[in-house]
């Protein structure tokens, strides 16, 4: 389901997409075909050695005949993906994104590492000098019927009536059994519930049977496609800990959580701890008298519904999905010398509160003042400006260097719906080596930059630069400090 978000995402921005999968449900195949995606099976998958040919073999192909609006991508997610897979696929040349959960890998090789976890910045993960990393559930991936209820607000009754269970697509150990049979003993007869199993799910005539005993209302619903409006109808969840629960608290529902795999303990612990669900902890762990107790308060008690259904919507928002598809087109940068119609551009991003703020003179700068400090730097010989440019011809930040006495000091900054998407870390890296071809003696190329501003912090370090000294910005406020960070580069060629 997430890769399905993620694919309507990079569908919405024009792109194709292929599902190459060893799945073998047809209710499955359906979904995914009916979304317009493609979908090659995977015979045997890795680490069948035949599984990575018949992955190069499909990139290979598309390479082939490229779009000139979407790069390339392949996404992987399963844990089953080595590290050597991953790195024949970059040694190839093609971009990688690398969804994971738990930091299980001893290292990941990745043009972006994708975990949506409220734990994921937690985990110790090794990985490429270049990778990226998209950590938290700012990241969360949201499908196209999720995203249309934006802004919706839930409705907390005095009383939950509504039940809505989903536990997975094939639930293995049977644990919706062990909720129906808790729903039965709670012996209420004035809640509905609907439980919803997966297309792989192989216990429905033991549901059905246990069902038969049930003093409430209770529907089995299985090939279900409207979840959203299932949440909505539903005033309590109970749900495994898997990608469901992004969903429902985007939703508003409150819910409680089983965990029925090992990679679904640390989600079910953090919502717990952040107050959007009620972490029941491992379904052998927790006995049914347990649960009914658990299952009980949580009706009666609207206030705590209430908070519940508020810190979700809080934690998760629409734009996670857009987030990771603007990572993955600005990926592909290339640079530009400022051009004159660059003045208006470069004087919006300078007057950008977070620039100002990074900035060594925190003053709003003035038109007029600013046109005249462009057309100095235009025609002063020894400043380098660039532009950078997405895939799509979209201006996403700039970089500049002013050289004296053999040294080119950097100014950068990223445009503010482009951030947090390891653009920095590549503009730097890009910016000084595009310089250095084009200068013929050797620089000492450095950057000052505030101790508190940690994301420039972190792109220098991340392009490789090393702190060469520390300086008080004002001699005597010692607590005001900026780092200088450098590397030296020599010149290759001169260009024409």
């Amino acid at each position: 389901m997430r890769c399905i978000a993620l694919a309507q995402a990079w569908q919405d921005r024009g792109g194709n997409v292929t599902f190459l999968s060893h799945c073998d449900n047809e209710t499955l195949r359906k979904r995914i075909i009916d979304e317009d995606f493609d979908f090659i099976p995977i015979e045997k998958p890795h680490p069948d050695p035949s599984d990575i040919i018949q992955t190069l073999n499909l990139l290979k192909r598309h390479a082939l005949c490229p779009m000139p609006s979407a790069p390339q991508w392949l996404a992987l997610d399963g844990y089953h993906f080595s590290p050597d897979y991953q790195k024949i696929i970059r040694e190839n040349g093609y971009k990688l994104l690398v969804i994971d959960d738990m930091a299980h890998l001893d290292h990941y090789h990745a043009d972006i590492l994708l975990n949506q976890n409220i734990h994921a910045s937690s985990l110790h993960y090794s990985y490429d000098r270049d990778t990226v990393k998209l950590l938290g559930c700012e990241y969360a991936l949201l499908r196209r019927e999720f995203l249309k209820y934006k802004g919706w607000k839930r409705k907390i009754p005095e009383k939950a009536r509504r039940i809505l269970v989903t536990l997975g697509g094939a639930d293995p150990d049977n644990v919706t059994l062990k909720v129906v049979e808790t729903l039965n003993i709670l012996n209420t007869s004035d809640i509905e519930v609907k439980i919803v199993v997966g297309p792989s799910n192989p216990h429905k005539e033991l549901l059905i049977n246990a069902m038969r005993h049930a003093p409430c209302a209770m529907r089995l619903l299985h090939n279900v496609s409207n979840i959203p409006d299932l949440m909505i109808w539903a005033d309590l969840a109970i749900s495994a800990g898997g990608s469901t629960c992004w969903e429902m608290a985007f939703m508003g529902l409150p819910n409680l959580i089983i965990t029925i795999s090992d990679n679904q303990a640390d989600i079910a612990k953090g919502l717990g701890k952040v107050g959007v669900s009620i972490d029941l902890r491992r379904h052998e762990d927790i006995s049914i008298k347990q649960f009914s107790r658990q299952l009980e308060g949580i009706l009666q008690n609207k206030n705590k519904r209430q908070k519940m259904s508020g810190n979700g919507q809080k934690l998760i928002n629409v734009q996670g999905t857009q987030k990771i598809m603007g990572t993955m087109f600005a990926r592909q940068i290339m640079l530009r010398r400022t051009k004159e119609i660059d003045c208006e551009l470069l004087w919006n991003w300078a007057n950008d509160p977070e620039v100002r703020q990074s900035a060594f003179n925190s003053k709003s700068i003035a038109w007029e003042d600013h046109q005249s400090w462009f057309i100095k730097k235009q025609n002063n010989p020894d400043c380098v400006q660039y532009i950078a440019l997405n895939s799509q011809d979209v201006p996403v930040g700039q970089i500049r260097f002013d050289i004296k006495d053999s040294v080119a000091e950097i100014d950068y900054s990223i445009d503010k719906e482009f951030r947090d998407m390891g653009l920095g870390r590549m503009l730097l890296k890009m910016g000084s080596e595009l310089l250095c071809e084009q200068e013929e003696n050797p620089l000492s190329i450095q950057g000052c930059v505030k101790k508190e501003n940690e994301p420039s912090n972190r792109s220098f370090r991340g392009a490789g630069c090393f702190e060469a000294t520390e300086k008080a910005i004002d001699e005597n406020d010692v607590r005001n400090s900026h780092t200088i960070y450098q590397f030296r580069v020599s010149p290759t060629k001169k260009l024409g």
